[in-house]
């Protein structure tokens, strides 16, 4: 019987990606999110927050990203759009985001090796996310209670980051699931 492997990266499929920006202390931006996703927007530099299928990542100061599972990114936008009323933007971007789980005793030491950012738990603890430069590109990571990660990036990214992760977690025992 073979050892597991130290790292697994998971597949997170059918999600909806929209980018929503606007005034946070605005309540009307707040319950709109909170009553078509079902999550509340986190007010915390570099948090995110979760509830039920969806996520919500703090990009900026007024920018932030909902992911919401088993939805169209356009379903999502119109419901937003519907919501809202004033000065927001809501943009479905679900065609050029791709969204994976990173896991495994030694998920830790391949983000070590993908940025300068510290991933250490006692710096990056569940609950936290960064915008970082990962393996020369660009993503969004985010620690989960479960000790995963979910990784964001760019799709035209894809087969680069793929292949990328493929090699840095070769010495640890690699599965994609």
């Amino acid at each position: 019987m073979s050892e597991p492997p130290g790292v697994v990266c998971r597949e997170c499929p059918d999600r909806a990606f929209v980018n929503v920006r606007g005034d946070v202390g605005d309540p009307r931006l707040r319950d709109a999110v909170a009553q078509v996703a079902g999550v509340d927007l986190p007010r915390e530099p570099g948090t995110w927050n979760q509830a039920d299928r969806s996520r919500a990542y703090w990009l900026g100061p007024d920018e932030w990203l909902l992911v919401v599972e088993g939805d169209d990114g356009l379903e999502v936008e119109g419901r937003l759009r519907s919501a809202l009323d004033g000065h927001f933007s809501v943009v479905d971007v679900t065609g050029t985001q791709v969204h994976k789980e990173l896991s495994g005793p030694d998920v830790g030491k391949v983000l070590q090796k993908s940025s300068p950012y510290d991933f250490h738990p006692r710096h990056f603890p569940p609950g936290r996310c960064a915008q970082t430069v990962f393996a020369k590109a660009t993503a969004l990571v985010a620690a989960r209670e479960d000790g995963a990660f979910d990784i964001v990036f760019r799709r035209s990214y894809a087969d680069y980051f793929m292949r990328w992760l493929a090699d840095a977690a070769a010495e640890y025992g690699y599965r994609l699931d």
